[in-house]
């Protein structure tokens, strides 16, 4: 006979955990929610599908093998897990509890010790999704786990990720998550400074600007360009200490233009004041690998 498929819970129904939910109702798998909207499902593409919400947390607990908890913070995951009626009460020895809200690594920690004392186990799980797509089977996830644990619940967390990915024992998902959030908001500020800096000297059609940088980074010029050098262990693409000197060079060069132009605007422009402080610091990936350099 073959293995029935786990049961699923999803604690949440918000755009991520509702899109969750959604693609765990797709599946073979059983599932089980819980909102304190009663009607939060609705709101998303075949959300119909999604079952009417638990009673409460407990339920949830006592219904699942494998639970997303899928809220704002810290504060509403113990809020969930706490109480008569939270996952706590409900919760079985065999149970996975997976925390795909981000949290500090501090918070993780102290329900990891939590959830031990309970007898149940705790699995961090960075979750990111293209904007609108989170019904549509296009969430990442990144996991922190025991390969052991992450081995059991892959199927629950496939069923509603286009790729999930194991980064490393326990706090490995949620330290990921937390550096591509880094590198997200500071692209953001990026983009936010050169966008003052166009439009105080005017003139610039942002549009066309967005273009040109859709056309330009069609192949990741930026983070994930440098990240894949880094894992593949090529941290001189193009070159060695010269090609490094060369692009350093360049930066100083250009920034300096760049920080020219903003005196020019009367703006202020702390990105470039950074970069220019210790450009090396920037253009670091263009150097050979340390045994190759004389």
């Amino acid at each position: 006979m073959s293995e029935q498929p786990l049961r699923a819970g999803v604690i949440g129904l918000g755009i991520m955990g509702g899109g969750m939910a959604v693609c765990l109702a797709r599946s073979a798998h059983h599932l089980s929610v819980f909102d304190i909207a009663p009607d939060a499902a609705r709101q998303w593409d075949d959300g119909h599908l999604v079952p009417a919400v638990e009673k409460n947390c407990a339920d949830v607990a006592r219904k699942s093998d494998v639970i997303m908890i899928v809220v704002v913070n810290a504060q509403q995951i113990w809020s969930v897990f706490n109480g008569p009626e939270g996952l706590l009460a409900g919760a079985h020895k065999d149970l996975v509890v997976v925390i795909c809200s981000t949290i500090a690594m501090a918070e993780l920690i102290e329900l990891q010790a939590t959830a031990a004392a309970a007898g149940i186990t705790l699995v961090d799980c960075g979750v990111t999704c293209p904007p609108g797509e989170h019904t549509k089977k296009r969430i990442v996830g990144m996991v922190g786990a025991e390969p052991e644990v992450y081995q059991r619940i892959q199927p629950v967390l496939e069923a509603f990720t286009q790729k999930v990915f194991l980064m490393g024992g326990p706090g490995a998902g949620m330290t990921t998550k937390i550096v591509r959030n880094m590198m997200y908001y500071a692209s953001w500020r990026a983009a936010y400074e050169a966008k003052k800096l166009a439009e105080g000297m005017g003139g610039v059609d942002l549009a066309n600007m967005a273009e040109i940088n859709a056309l330009s980074e069609a192949d990741g010029s930026g983070s994930t360009f440098w990240l894949r050098c880094w894992a593949a262990g090529d941290y001189h693409p193009v070159g060695n200490m010269a090609k490094r000197d060369h692009v350093t060079q360049g930066l100083i060069k250009d920034l300096s233009a760049a920080k020219e132009l903003a005196e020019l605007a009367g703006l202020d422009i702390p990105i470039m004041d950074i970069m220019l402080n210790e450009p090396e610091q920037t253009t670091s990936a263009w150097s050979a690998d340390k045994s190759n350099e004389a």
